[in-house]
Formats: structure tokens, C-alpha cells, sequence
């Protein structure tokens, strides 16, 4: 069995490739070649909980891939000096059942975390977007950035951080590697202002983005919030936005940004227009206006993991990368 750590995944993809994969196995979620049963979520204690994450990818009759991610949140593990998620993702032959790797899944699920967002803007936001507010200054928001870089080339970044010193670390750090103006706002009503693209990867339970300071024709992604009681939008921004979904089922079930106005009363549940599988098969229509905001949220959805686990196989098999192991 194949080992792929988190320096070998890095040499391994890039996030066009990334995208690209992404785009194929939503085309094969759309076209119903694809199985992910809802996360499956198991509390070890007080602020912590395994998450596993199934996924099957079958063209034919027999499943081509297959896959499991699993994930452990320990909100304490902050407090002592570590992260508070760990991930690991083990990829099967769909065929045999066969273990073929163990991939480290906290750099996989960050990479097609920022991939989606990304693939969602193709659809999403307006072709001339150059201009990013990013809220959040840590490894989520950089992967955002270095992703979103690959279909919408910005020409400004303005980071909005709880911790200025971070943020502007964190800005100086970006600007060289994708050698663009990163600066840091401390305003986040003056980056929305100013902004044609958001993205959001906050730890943050509460509203960082207001609708009423975003103007016509941008595009939000909302990517931190992943529990019915936690949000980044506020309702007004929902409520503004022709909105569409990583998957119906997650959204609905875990995504505090939209749960919460229709629990407010403020927006039905068919607000949510599409889900990305329809857009890439063009069964539904993106943006539909330059003016129009548009909203891609995501809680997460088994299929990316997999799709891109299995891009990182094929990579080291066909270049030898990675440690062997007998199993």
C-alpha cells in the first residue's frame, strides 16, 4: 500500500489539476455515478467528535473508487498548543475493496476545500473579478486564495484577521508566493465595499460578512462554518443572493448560513437554487447577471475527497512517489 504525507501531496497536485478532477466527479455526481451517504458524526466528549466520510465513484456497474475520510475535532486541542482537526484518508479499489493508500487528509481536505470554492467561482463570479476580500488568515484562507488564483487571477487581496499581526503576516507571506498585492484592511465593511470576489474560512460563529456593505455583482464563498448554529453570512446576504450549495443534502443539514434565515423566516428553503453538480453539467445557470451577488456555501462533501485522493494515487504510481508499505 501506497503513504502519501502531506510533502508529497504538495508535489503532487496543483490546484488547476485539482479543479479539473473536481469538475469530472461532479459531472459523475450529476449523471448519479456517484454514492456519499451523509457524514457520519460520533461525539468522543465534550467539544469533540470522529467524523467519517464515505464516498463511491462507479461509471459502470462496479464501483471504479472508492474511499473514507476520517476526522477528529478537539476544540481543546487549541489550548494545548495542537490542531484542533487531525484527517486521514484511505482510498480503496472499488472493484476488490483492496487498500491502495493512506493519504495525510488535513492538507487533502484543505486543498479540495479552496478546489471547490474555486471551481464554484468559474460559474459564479463575473469574469473580470480581480478584486478579493479574504476574511481569515490561516491555512484555509491561504488555500482559498492560492485556488481561486487559478480561474479568477486577482490583481488586489485585502485580509480581514481578528489578529492583525497574523494577518499581516499572513498577507506578506501570499504576496510572495503568488506575487500579487496582498495587504491587510482592518474594515471589513471597506474590503466588501471594495471587492468584486469573498471568501470566507473563519473559525467564527457569527456574521463576518454584512449584505448590506456588498455591492452588485459580487461573488461570496463561505467556507468556515460547518454547524446548523454557526454562520459567516448574515441573513441579509442570503437573502440578497442567488445562492447555490456544495450538496442539498449537506447544506440543509449543516450550513448555519442558510438554516438560519429560513429559521428567521426570511427565506425558504428554495432559495437554494442549485447544487455545484447541476452547474458543471449545465443543468442550471451560474451567475445570470453581471449585477446579480451570488453565494457558493459549502459544508464539505465526501465526492471531492475521494476525487482528489484518487488524482494523488494515480500521480505517485505513475511517477513512483510516496513510501510502499506490505499491508
Amino acid at each position: 500500500m501506497l503513504v502519501l504525507d502531506r510533502t508529497t501531496l504538495a508535489g503532487l497536485l496543483s490546484p488547476a489539476d485539482v479543479i479539473d478532477a473536481l469538475a469530472d466527479a461532479f459531472n459523475q455526481v450529476a449523471a448519479g455515478h456517484a454514492a456519499a451517504p451523509p457524514r457520519g458524526v460520533l461525539a468522543l466528549g465534550p467539544g469533540a467528535a470522529l467524523l467519517t466520510m464515505p464516498a463511491a465513484l462507479a461509471p459502470g456497474a462496479a464501483a471504479e473508487a472508492a474511499g473514507v475520510k476520517l476526522v477528529t475535532y478537539h476544540g481543546g486541542n487549541r489550548a494545548r498548543g495542537l490542531p484542533t482537526l487531525h484527517a486521514t484518508y484511505v482510498l480503496l479499489d472499488g472493484a476488490t475493496g483492496r487498500p491502495l493508500a493512506l493519504l495525510e487528509g488535513t492538507y487533502l481536505t484543505a486543498l479540495r476545500t479552496g478546489a471547490t470554492s474555486a471551481l464554484a467561482a468559474r460559474y459564479l463570479a463575473r469574469p473580470d473579478a480581480r478584486r478579493i476580500a479574504c476574511f481569515g488568515a490561516g491555512v484555509q484562507a491561504a488555500f482559498q486564495l492560492r485556488c481561486l488564483a487559478a480561474v479568477r487571477p486577482p490583481e488586489r487581496v485585502a485580509v480581514v484577521g481578528r489578529d492583525p499581526g497574523r494577518a499581516r503576516t499572513f498577507a506578506a507571506r501570499l504576496a510572495r508566493e503568488l506575487d500579487i498585492d496582498v495587504g491587510v484592511e482592518i474594515d471589513g465593511a471597506r474590503a466588501l465595499h471594495d471587492a468584486d470576489l469573498v471568501t470566507c474560512a473563519t473559525t467564527s460563529a457569527t456574521p463576518v460578512v454584512a449584505g448590506r456593505d456588498l455591492r452588485p455583482g459580487t461573488h461570496v464563498d463561505a467556507v468556515g462554518a460547518f454547524r446548523p448554529t454557526d454562520r459567516e453570512l448574515d441573513s441579509e446576504t442570503i437573502r440578497r443572493a442567488r445562492v447555490v450549495v456544495d450538496t442539498y443534502a449537506g447544506a440543509l443539514h449543516e450550513a448555519g448560513d442558510i438554516l438560519l434565515p429560513i429559521a428567521e423566516g426570511l427565506i425558504g428553503g428554495g432559495h437554494v437554487v442549485a447544487e455545484l453538480a447541476q452547474l458543471v453539467s449545465g443543468a442550471r445557470a451560474g451567475r445570470t447577471s453581471a449585477t446579480e451577488i451570488t453565494v457558493f456555501k459549502s459544508v464539505g462533501f465526501a465526492v471531492e475527497d475521494l476525487a482528489t485522493a484518487r488524482l494523488a494515487y494515480n500521480r505517485a504510481m505513475a511517477s513512483n512517489a510516496g513510501a510502499r508499505i506490505e499491508w
